[in-house]
Parts: C-alpha cells; structure tokens; sequence
C-alpha cells in the first residue's frame, strides 16, 4: 500500500471534509422538501466556492515547503541570493524566514572568507620558488606555480585539467611518488591536503635534492668559519693585550718577572688555541680529548694572568681535576669573556669553586643586567650581542659535557647578575 505524504494527506483530508460538507447540506435540504433546484442552488453558490477555498487552503499549507525546498537547493549550490520568503508579519512562518535569512548570510560570509583563503594560498604558491602543483580528487591539475611551468616547459595554464601521470607524478595507497626513477634521484615529493571548492584537492610540493644539500654544505662551511674565528678572536685578544703590555715595560731586572710570566702565559694560550683549532678541524666527530690531572690553582693562574685585576678568584683548598686543560682553559676563556663584555665597568668577574663528594663546580659571576632568555641560551648561533656570533656557549656546553659534566647559565640569585656553572664529576 502507498503511503501518504504530506502533499498527499493533505490533499486526501480536504477532498473528504468537501464531501462531507457536500453529502451533509444535500441530504438537509432533500429531507426538508426542497426540490433539485435548490441542490442545484446549493453546489452552485456553496459548495463550489467552499471546492475553491479548501484548494486555496491546501496551495497556503503546501507552498511554503516549495519555497523553502528551492532555498535550500540554491544554498547547496552556493548561491545565497536565493531566499526563504513569508508574507506573514509573525508566527512560524515568519520566524523560519529569520532564521534561513541568518543561515544564507553566514554560509555566504564563510564562503567568501574561504575564497579569499584559497586565493592568498593560490598568490603565495606563485610566489614560491619551488615548483609547486595543485591536484583535484580526479588528480587533474588545477593550480600551479611559474616554477612548475620551468620544470615541465610549458606554462602550466596550458596543462590545466592534464592528469598527474602526464608528470610522471602517481598516487599510491595515498602517498605520491615519481614514476621515472631519475626524477626521484633529483626531486625531494612533499604531499599536503588542502580543502578547495568543498572538496579536498593535493598539494605536491617539488624540491631540488641538489641545490638543497649544496647550500647545506655551504651553510656548514660558514659555520665551521664562524666559529674558528670566534675561538681565534677570544684567545688572541688577550694575547694581544699582554703584547702591548710587554711593549711598555722597559726591560731590567726588576721586570724581568713579569716578562717572563707575560711570554709564559702568550706561549700556553697560543699552544692551547692551536691544539682546538687541529682538534676542530673536523667538525664531524668528537674533540680528542688528552685528559690530565691537574689542579683547580694551576687550571686558574693562567685565568688570573689574562685578566688581571678584572678576575676575582676565591675557592676553598685546591684539589686536583681530570680534564683535558687547553679545552677547559678555552670554556673558562669564553666564559670569563661574555661574563666581562655582560658586566658594567668597573665592575668585574668573580670565579668561585668548590666541590662536593661526588662533584666540582666553578662558578663564573657577574653584575651585568642577566639573562633575558634562558631558552635560547644554547641554541646554535642564537645571540643577543649586536656583534655576536651565538657560538661561544655551544661550544663550551659539548666540551663541558665530553668531560661527562654539565654548564648552566642562570641569572643570580644573591644580587643583579648571572652565573654561569660547570660541574664536573670526581673520579
């Protein structure tokens, strides 16, 4: 049996109060007496128009629902010029006309936010060095980039809608590869998801392997530069000031101790920067490191003499480490450094040690204003130095750690400053 909709019932319930109405006031008027004139009289003046009112009724209950059918298919279409409309003031009616007006008018603000999206995306694709395509769910192409026109040789307006296959370019349990082996030699393939026009379309992203590891080793020879040059420069600066020094002091026997002690300190930091550059010559592998023992006054007299009266050493009685001194002398270098160039004049650093059963530590103090960024302290080639070069730090935190120690950079807590501490084991 067919069931009735809406239409339908409709139809079938005001068709049966018509007949009804019609069965009941003809059988009145037959059993008054009345003659076929007044029957006639009675479907010509009632129940025709009462026929016409109860259709006028139905097309009132039913066109609503056309109206809004005919909304929803624009708005799926993505037109929202198209809208619900009620002559009625108040009610039901008037309150579904509010509300599918409010709907057209949000779908239509997402959508062209969406659209000024995809265009941005697209105009940022073009701007993009890398070739770079856009493939529909088809795998048609449907964007690319100038780049992408260089690769294939021909503009890619002109390939629109061609198949990836074309570019030997195949999708394969969702992942996308080359299909010529020589074009996955040369070509890194890097794959995204992208919702356009409702639909979710490829973005393949194309880079040159070559150029990529050319610039990696050109970038890796820049670093290697920097940092010599930073390690030269830290060590030859004060070598150049006992220099001048030296120059200054008229020579006799009253002198002749300092001369010594000057040429002493020039020869041990000179030996000591040649033996890091040799050991940094490579910067794949480790440092080698030639462990000694040695004491925490012998690791620092050479420390007092660079820096006279601006270092301040203080530690309880000496006791003997196990490092590998020129590049342990090379962290207190740097650190001793960053700690002056942080500090205000005439304010100066002081070096404090001391030790536990298990562990030294040496602490570097300043008064500068401190750390402002502890995260970034030890990234590589982070500075905060208008001349600096990030590197020092690096460098003293994987020397410190190959001694299987530790070095932290923290701000004071005693007063304005920072410390900086190395901790060694004791074995």
């Amino acid at each position: 049996m067919m069931s009735l909709n809406y239409e339908r019932f409709t139809t079938l319930f005001l068709t049966l109060v018509w007949l009804l109405l019609a069965c009941l006031s003809t059988g009145l008027l037959l059993s008054l007496g009345s003659g076929w004139l007044g029957v006639i009289t009675l479907w010509v003046l009632v129940l025709c128009p009462a026929a016409l009112l109860l259709q006028s009724i139905k097309q009132r209950l039913v066109q609503p629902f056309y109206h809004l059918t005919t909304t929803i298919e624009a708005m799926r279409l993505e037109d929202y010029g198209q809208r619900f409309y009620s002559a009625d003031q108040s009610g039901i009616l008037a309150q579904l006309q509010a509300e599918t007006s409010q709907l057209c008018t949000h779908l239509q603000a997402y959508k062209s936010a969406r659209d000024h999206q995809a265009i941005l995306l697209f105009r940022l694709i073009e701007q993009l060095p890398s070739p770079i395509a856009v493939f529909d769910q088809s795998n048609a192409l449907v964007h690319a980039n100038d780049a992408f026109s260089n690769w294939t040789g021909k503009p890619w307006q002109t390939q629109r809608l061609t198949k990836a296959h074309h570019f030997s370019l195949v999708q394969s349990s969702g992942q996308w590869q080359f299909s010529h082996p020589s074009l996955a030699q040369q070509w890194q393939l890097r794959q995204s998801r992208i919702p356009i026009n409702d639909s979710h379309a490829h973005l393949l992203i194309l880079t040159d392997v070559q150029s990529v590891v050319s610039q990696a080793q050109r970038d890796a020879w820049q670093k290697m530069i920097r940092i010599l040059s930073h390690e030269i420069h830290n060590s030859l600066s004060p070598i150049k000031s006992l220099a001048q020094t030296l120059q200054m002091l008229q020579p006799g026997a009253d002198t002749q101790a300092d001369f010594d002690q000057a040429l002493a300190v020039i020869v041990q930091r000179s030996d000591g920067l040649m033996s890091f550059v040799n050991r940094y010559a490579s910067v794949a592998r480790q440092h080698q490191l030639h462990l000694e023992e040695v004491t925490t006054d012998t690791l620092l007299r050479p420390m007092q003499a660079l820096y006279g009266s601006q270092l301040t050493c203080s530690a309880t009685a000496p006791f003997t480490l196990h490092v590998d001194v020129s590049l342990m002398e090379q962290v207190l270098v740097n650190l001793i450094t960053n700690a002056l160039e942080a500090s205000n004049e005439p304010a100066g650093v002081e070096i404090v040690i001391s030790k536990t059963i298990q562990y030294a530590f040496i602490d570097i103090l300043d008064q500068g204003p401190g750390v402002s960024n502890p995260d970034n302290l030890f990234v590589p080639f982070y500075t905060t130095k208008e001349n600096g070069k990030g590197i020092g730090l690096v460098l003293c935190k994987n020397i410190v750690e190959q001694h299987n120690g530790q070095l932290t950079l923290v701000n004071r807590t005693d007063q304005r400053g920072a410390r900086a501490r190395i901790q060694l084991p004791l074995s």
